[in-house]
């Protein structure tokens, strides 16, 4: 990124009061840790930390300029060709830069939203739309009203396509990442019980989500799940293009016959326009089938021949944390799905692990799912009767509420010597290091704030990683 002070005045709507209008920025940070010289640090006011305090820090990392509250005071005399501005909020400023930043921007761009899947299918959509035009797409995981401004920043002339991921936690977050970002194709993946805690209902969250279909033009596309019945429900308020997607026979975008051959294989038929293929993708599971059919729904919008698009589902590859498959030289494997969980999902992933043949011991360490409100305790105690009733051998709570998980699994068959609590991610480390063998196989998940990860870098610091060529990333 290039824009010179001029254009982030105008673009912000800030006062310029030290430095010259034409000094070029190279990038755009609100975290001084991550900064880089020559870039653009906007001080947030945030819940819990105020980004004023680290303009030094910034300064000295080489931020070019900064752009602060209109009542802050340098206390020193600013260095000398440095920028600095003044806006009336630094976190309205970020958005006001980032709209204009877009609409400077002449591609087409793809926002996707849901409740589970959202950093998959975002993936998945442009590894396929990669093999017949130029994009970019949401770098980690920017994907709210702080993140999402931050990564128009990274929109090019040369790209035909900007695919963007947007999460929420609150009624209108969505539609105002959607004033910013101005999508003309919207996919919505599902609905779930995910943030409880700050909706009454499943029925709200789909309202939530539902915000990305009312901010595309009448012009634009949506892309939605046809075997979500609240996805459904949106899409019929929509009046513009739709494509639907998913196993049921009403749907535009279609997976039949789907077969789990193993960890890295899962077999289907593809049908798309009146053509049916036969396709793969290079990961277990049904749900995985769902994030790849919203790419081939974007892929035949733009004309990628489906012959194209199957090719490409065979090489796709998972974002960090995310279904991951390690092998062990000590005969384990382990399946790093700790990036996030809720109910729905951790159950999916239960139903793949029980499914995938030759394997001596299923193994579940299962992190405490947050943001589930009153809905807690009930949500973890069912996941834990459904590990039992598929037939996993070990199960492994981790950290407050998922004491219901091993409380369930152990009144529904599963031994107490194999059903264990550990009030942290650390703790159950330890006890899987004295615990795995060779067979077994130990999927891994968990919400962010538990740090289910850290039993994945236990592991993998503790035994020697073998043959890696199951991993999707291979």
């Amino acid at each position: 990124m290039q824009l010179t002070a001029g254009e982030v005045e105008s673009g912000m709507g800030g006062t310029l009061v030290a430095g010259s209008p034409g000094s070029v920025f190279t990038g755009v940070s609100i975290d001084s840790r991550t900064l880089r010289d020559g870039e653009l640090f906007f001080a947030i006011r945030g819940p819990n930390q105020d980004g004023h305090r680290f303009i030094p820090d910034a300064l000295s990392k080489g931020a070019l300029g900064i752009v602060v509250e209109q009542k802050f005071e340098y206390p020193d005399e600013f260095p000398a060709g440095r920028i600095l501005f003044k806006v009336a909020d630094t976190h309205e400023a970020l958005k006001d830069l980032a709209l204009s930043v877009r609409h400077s921007w002449k591609g087409t761009l793809v926002a996707i939203t849901g409740s589970m899947g959202k950093t998959t299918t975002r993936e998945f959509a442009a590894q396929v739309m990669q093999s017949g035009f130029n994009l970019y797409q949401t770098p980690g995981n920017y994907n709210n009203l702080f993140g999402l401004p931050l990564a128009l920043f990274g929109l090019r002339p040369g790209h035909d396509f900007g695919i963007f991921e947007m999460g929420m936690s609150a009624s209108g977050e969505i539609a105002e990442m959607c004033r910013i970002a101005n999508p003309s194709v919207g996919i919505i993946t599902n609905v779930a019980p995910v943030h409880l805690k700050f909706f009454d209902s499943l029925e709200k969250i789909a309202d939530a989500k539902g915000e990305l279909a009312e901010a595309l033009p009448d012009s634009g596309t949506l892309i939605y799940n046809a075997d979500d019945p609240l996805v459904r429900t949106i899409a019929t308020r929509f009046a513009g293009r739709k494509i639907s997607f998913g196993r049921s026979s009403s749907a535009d975008v279609r997976a039949e016959k789907i077969k789990v051959l193993g960890l890295d294989r899962t077999q289907f038929l593809l049908s798309c326009g009146g053509i049916s293929q036969q396709a793969a993708i290079p990961f277990a599971g049904a749900h995985y089938v769902m994030n790849a059919l919203p790419a081939v729904a974007l892929g035949s919008l733009y004309n990628i021949a489906l012959e194209q698009m199957a090719d490409c589902l065979g090489k796709l590859q998972a974002a960090a944390m995310r279904g991951q498959i390690m092998k062990f030289s000590e005969g384990f494997t382990v399946i790093d799905d700790s990036y996030n969980s809720n109910p729905r999902a951790l159950m999916q992933m239960i139903e793949v692990i029980s499914e995938v043949p030759s394997f001596t011991r299923r193994i579940l360490a299962a992190g405490e799912m947050l943001e589930l409100g009153i809905t807690s305790d009930r949500l973890h105690y069912e996941c834990g009767e459904f590990a039992a009733a598929r037939k996993i051998d070990m199960v492994i709570g981790i950290q407050g509420a998922a004491r219901e998980i091993v409380r369930a699994a152990a009144a529904s068959g599963i031994p107490e010597a194999f059903a264990r609590f550990f009030p942290n991610a650390g703790a159950a480390a330890e006890f899987l290091e004295g615990s795995l063998l060779a067979g077994d196989l130990l999927l891994v998940k968990g919400s962010r704030g538990v740090h289910t990860e850290k039993i994945v870098q236990s592991v993998r610091s503790h035994f020697a990683e073998g043959r890696r060529g199951v991993s999707p990333r291979s």
